[in-house]
Order: structure tokens, then sequence, then C-alpha cells
């Protein structure tokens, strides 16, 4: 078992720095459910509002950790030859090294009073929701970008060679780097501040990011099952022009409430609504490809966490994105729970376990380790998985709730005492997230040590699963089924979402909207749970031969594109 290109070996750092912030990340997380249940806690050491940043920060510093790495593992293979400009890459690590300290001390400093804005500009820290850097530090993020665009450009072979997945990287990096710049803008006018914002928040995260999400699912398919790289190149161009076709004036959703033109209210519905497309489209790409060969699967645990990338971005970004995006929804559940439900879903699965996704199945080639133990990964998966459900099953009642109180009651925000109403949800929440944390702890754990472990004898190879039941084929019609429960629940949610327009519910009657909610989040959450573990278990079924193919090894062959 050996990889391909030695500058493929450059990824590791940044797997590694990826699972450092994610833990990290996760302990913030635990904290600020620990802050909603008691608010005097560590109130005026550490305040909420810090942690909160530094969670929120950490989420995107540690996804796009295992983006980068992610596109360094692949480049070489793209591009039949080494990375260009390997001593850039490492100047890029310590960069991104350099930009996570800077941010979590000045987080902490602006606190204390004593960091943010200088010499009449916000050069140390700027104060802004998911951008809290200063100046200096967009500056030092901007090169970063510029570097990575210039080692994938670089790298790859003339642009006359390229397919549809290197097109897909080559202007997901591109992009990447340019629409980063409308962060570093900082205007008087809250309004124009808050446009510019939304241009970094949503055009960068769900238009650029997602295009290189699309490019990379379609890298690990080609890895992971030999796929034909002329249909997966065709789902990768597909995917990519619905999402900037939908994406680009869908985004317009998010400025219903900033004091934009009221058209923005009709259009922003309409092609927000169409943003599911290129989901599904990547959803059923996915299961074609997974059950084109019929061959054992080799690395469960990588497979699983694509998977779960692909499932949890067409529930977290499509259905639950879907439910809140029309200007009649939007305007009950923009700021509450039932957004955190959506974003934690569509962030944490959509990107974050793509990277973890790429890392199972990297570690593996880079460390020599052919017959790891899967074991691990495997229930490390279910666990983070079934802890990020919970959490937005969680969030999304809580969310309900915080709405009926808070807007149809007509009492000022947050200044009533909700806390009773929600305690339900809040308890609930500290109890997937420790769910979620036990199996990050051991995620972190399995990766890191991962082909360091030689001294622990060889796991025996798994029993066979029965390719009966649950473990018979999955059917194209079976899976269109599960995909459209999936979809009849998240009708549901918007139901209860478009009852708090009806006089009955703001009159004070909580029947029909409490009612689709409790069917509703519940239906969706169990029918991923069922959908996922009938999905891995079909593939089980294929046979197991762990040893001489675990980590794919061979396939990262530059022969596949």
């Amino acid at each position: 078992m050996r990889i391909e290109y030695q500058t493929q070996r450059l990824s590791l750092r940044f797997f590694m720095l990826m699972l450092v912030l994610f833990f990290f990340q996760t302990g913030f997380g635990l904290l600020l459910t620990a802050q909603h249940i008691d608010p005097t806690l560590l109130a005026g050491t550490f305040n909420f509002n810090v942690a909160r940043a530094e969670h929120t920060n950490l989420g995107i510093l540690w996804v796009l950790s295992g983006f980068i790495g992610a596109i360094l593992f692949v480049g070489p293979l793209l591009s039949k030859r080494e990375l260009a400009a390997p001593g850039l890459i490492r100047f890029l690590f310590y960069a991104v090294v350099a930009v996570v300290l800077w941010n979590v001390a000045t987080q902490v400093l602006a606190e204390q009073g004593i960091a943010g804005w200088w010499m009449g500009q916000p050069l140390l820290q700027e104060g802004l929701e998911y951008l809290e850097a200063g100046r200096i530090v967009d500056v030092v993020i901007l090169i970063g970008f510029a570097i990575l665009c210039l080692v994938v450009w670089r790298s790859f072979p003339p642009v006359s060679q390229w397919n549809e997945i290197h097109w897909g990287l080559g202007i997901g990096v591109l992009a990447l780097t340019l629409v980063w710049i409308f962060g570093m803008f900082f205007v008087d006018r809250l309004d124009l501040q808050e446009y510019f914002r939304w241009y970094v928040v949503h055009y960068w995260v769900e238009g650029v990011w997602e295009v290189i999400h699309i490019s990379l699912v379609g890298c690990l398919l080609v890895l992971m099952f030999k796929a034909d790289v002329k249909s997966v190149g065709f789902a990768v161009f597909w995917g990519i022009s619905l999402v900037w076709l939908s994406g680009l004036l869908g985004n317009a959703h998010h400025y219903f409430w900033i004091g934009t033109p009221e058209f923005w209210q009709f259009w922003g519905s309409l092609f927000s609504a169409l943003e599911p497309l290129p989901l599904i489209f990547c959803f059923w790409h996915l299961y074609l490809d997974a059950h084109e060969d019929g061959e054992p699967l080799a690395n469960m645990p990588a497979f699983a966490f694509l998977l779960g990338s692909v499932v949890l971005e067409q529930v977290g970004a499509g259905i639950l994105g879907f439910t809140m995006t029309f200007a009649l929804t939007n305007v009950w559940s923009h700021g509450t729970w039932v957004t955190l439900s959506h974003a934690h879903l569509a962030l944490f699965g959509t990107f974050g376990m793509l990277g973890i996704a790429t890392a199972y199945y990297a570690l593996p080639l880079m460390r020599g380790a052919a017959d790891f133990d899967q074991r691990p990964g495997r229930l490390a998966f279910w666990l983070v998985f079934t802890g990020m459900l919970g959490l937005c099953f969680a969030f999304a009642i809580g969310g309900t709730v915080q709405v009926f109180v808070y807007r149809t009651l007509g009492l000022d925000w947050f200044g009533g005492d909700v806390a009773p109403a929600m305690l339900f949800a809040k308890l609930m929440v500290p109890a997937f997230g420790l769910v979620f944390t036990i199996g990050v702890c051991l995620l972190v754990y399995d990766l890191l040590t991962l082909g360091l472990r030689s001294t622990m004898p060889a796991p025996d190879a798994p029993t066979p699963v029965p390719a009966t039941g649950w473990g018979r084929r999955l059917s194209g019609w079976e899976t269109g089924l599960w995909l459209l429960a999936m979809w009849v629940f998240g009708a549901i949610i918007t139901l209860g979402l478009l009852s708090f327009n009806l006089r009955t519910v703001q009159e004070g009657s909580m029947l029909f909207p409490y009612l689709m909610a409790g069917i509703g989040y519940p239906g969706l959450l169990l029918t991923t749970l069922f959908f996922v573990a009938r999905f891995l278990r079909s593939l089980a079924a294929r046979g197991q031969t762990v040893a001489a193919q675990a980590g794919g090894a061979p396939v990262a062959s530059a022969g596949l594109w």
C-alpha cells in the first residue's frame, strides 16, 4: 500500500489541524449548552458571546482545513504529477495556524476592551458575526487562498486537458479567493455592511464551498468505486451549474430583513426553492456509483462519512433550508433556534463530514495501514451522526416554542423569560451534545493514531452480513421512496412554519404548529437514520475482505483519471 505522489503527504498536516480545531470547537459547543442552562456560568470570565464566537469561527476554520487537506490529497492524482510550490503549501499551513491563534486571542482581548479598532480601522478585530477577525487577518486569509489557488492551477495540466472535475476544483478555488474579498469591506451603514457580510457568509459558503464539495465528492466516488470519470464529470457539471443557477439569486432570501427592495421577497423565495435541486442530483449519483460494481467495500468509515455528508446535505441544506427559505416562513424562523437546526446540520453535515471522509480515505494510504481497525471509525460515525441529528431536532423543537412565545404572543425579543417554555429542548441539547462529543473524541483519537498503533494485533475479519432483510441490495425504487419520505416530512415542517400566519395561531392556539413540528421533525430524523442504516447495511452485505483491500490502496492511482 502506497500513495502515488509524495506531495500528497502535505495534506496530512491540514487533516491533523482539522481534528484539533474540531475537538476544541466541540468543547466550546458543550460550554455554550451549559451556559444556556445556567447563564451565570463563567459570566464575566468567559462570556457566552465570546464562547459563541469561538465556536462559530472554529467551525469555519476546521472545515476549511479539511477542504485544503482534501484538495492537496486529490490534486496530484488529478494532475498526474507532484504539486507545484510545496514550500508555499508549508507556508500556507503556518498561516492558517497563525489565523487561528490570532482569532482566538483577539476574541478574549476584545472581551477585555484591549483589542478591536486601531488607528481608526478595524485592524485587530472587526466584531462582525462569523468574520470577527480584523483587517490584518483578512489580508492573511486572502494571501492564503491565493496560494491555494496558485498551487492548484499550476499543478493542473493545461486547460485543454481538463475534465469537469478539474473545472470544478479550478473554478472553486479561484472563486474561494475572489468572493472572500467581499468580507474585507467595512462600512458605517449597518444595512450595507450586512449586505456585504451575506456575500461571504452565504455566497462564499453556499455557493463556492458547494462547488468544491460537489467536485471532491466526485473525486472520492472515482477513488472508492472506480466510478466512470465521464459519468461523474457529467454529474459534477450539472451539479455546479444548478448550484450557481439557483444559488446566486436564491441567496436573496437572506436579503429579506436588511432593508433591501421588496421585490427580493418574491425572487429570493422563488430561486431559493430551486436550491435543493443540485443536492438531489448529488444524492442520486452517490447511490448509483455506490451500487454499480457490487464489489466489497474496502474502507467503510470513509464511505460512511461520505454518505453522511451527502445525506445531511440533503436534509440540512436541502430540506431544512427549503422549509425556512420563503418570506412567509423565514419571518418566523430567522434568528431563532429553527435557524440553528438548519445551520448545524448543513455546515457540519455537508462540509465537515466530507473532510473527515477524505481523512479516513487518505490516512491509511499515507501511513501504510492496510489492515487498520475500522470498528472505531464506524462507531464514531454513528455517534456523531446520531448526536448531530438529535441536536438539530432539539434546536428545531426549541425554535418552534421560541417563535410561538416570542413572536406570536408579541413578547419583546429576549425580553421575556422563555426558559420554562424551552426547558425540554434545552435539556435535550446537552444530552445529544454529549453523544456527539463522545463520537468526536473517538473520531479524533482514531484518526490521530491510525497507523501508529502498530503493536496492536490485526483485527479479525468481520463476519459477512447476510444479503437478506436490511442487507439486501438497495434498489433505486426503494431509495426514491426514502427520499420522498424525507421531503414529505419536510413539507409537514413547512406547513407548521406557515401556520404561524394563521389568525387562530396568532390569537394563541399552539395546536397546529406544535402538531406539525411534533410529526415533521421526529419523522425526518428517524427516516434519515433508518435510511443511512439501510444503505450501509446493503453495502456491508457485499462481503468484507478488509485486510488486503482496506483503504482502497492502489485505487489512488493516476490511471483512473
